[in-house]
């Protein structure tokens, strides 16, 4: 299982998953992994949230920091059709989340499922996360820095195309999209809360060049970084 599913039916559905059909009541949250398949009878009223091991990473990390569970492995079964009653009120919030802030809303609803079966949850956290997150870890303390895929790989013992393989189990995506989301993200982040010059920012959050780092910039905020600032 390379990812979780978590799909909100504001109205009465079905979820296919591994060759069986279940019924979905409207205002369900379903948690199935990724091979799922969801569908109303309008086609509409379904949101979904995808995430993999690196999303729940900061879940991970805030839990056992404040927990006393042993985060050892367990004998832990999934369900592939876990349904949830939601209150509408959580759905609401859920909705609205998604829609100006996606990884605040993983963690909303996660949280709110850690509320409602804590043992589950939690074990589902553990076998994501907490039994292999060497690599998570690893990209999360080293993304700023100023290295090309080959030395990331070079660093941890592997091929290149062996990085990329596990990179996509564990964040879906590829190791040269995730850094440049990532480093994109704290540039926007320090323009917003330093004064510190669009060359040094760009230094400071592993761009090779002052070019590289305000050219994506513009392609993924619309505006040049200098520019963004002003409006801020």
């Amino acid at each position: 299982m390379q990812s979780i599913q978590f799909i909100l039916f504001l109205k009465a559905g079905s979820l296919k998953c591994s060759g069986e059909y279940y019924d979905v009541p409207s205002g369900s949250l379903v948690v199935s992994d990724e091979s799922a398949v969801a569908s109303t009878v309008d086609g509409y009223h379904l949101k979904n949230i995808i995430c993999y091991s690196a999303d729940l990473l900061p879940i991970y990390k805030t839990l056992t920091q404040h927990s006393s569970q042993s985060n050892s492995f367990q004998r832990f079964a999934f369900d592939r059709c876990k349904i949830l009653s939601l209150q509408k009120n959580i759905i609401q919030v859920t909705e609205r989340l998604m829609s100006i802030q996606p990884g605040m809303s993983l963690r909303f609803i996660y949280l709110y499922c850690l509320g409602l079966d804590s043992e589950y949850f939690y074990n589902l956290l553990n076998l994501m996360v907490g039994n292999n997150n060497e690599l998570l870890e690893f990209f999360e303390q080293n993304s700023l820095n100023a290295w090309s895929v080959s030395r990331y790989a070079q660093e941890l013992g592997v091929s290149s195309r062996k990085l990329n393989f596990l990179f996509y189990q564990k964040f879906g995506t590829s190791v040269k999209r995730w850094l440049l989301d990532k480093r994109l993200k704290k540039g926007l982040e320090l323009l917003k809360s330093t004064r510190l010059r669009v060359s040094d920012i760009a230094m400071e959050c592993g761009f090779s060049n002052h070019a590289h780092f305000s050219d994506s910039f513009r392609r993924r905020y619309q505006h040049p970084p200098s520019q963004l600032r002003t409006l801020i």
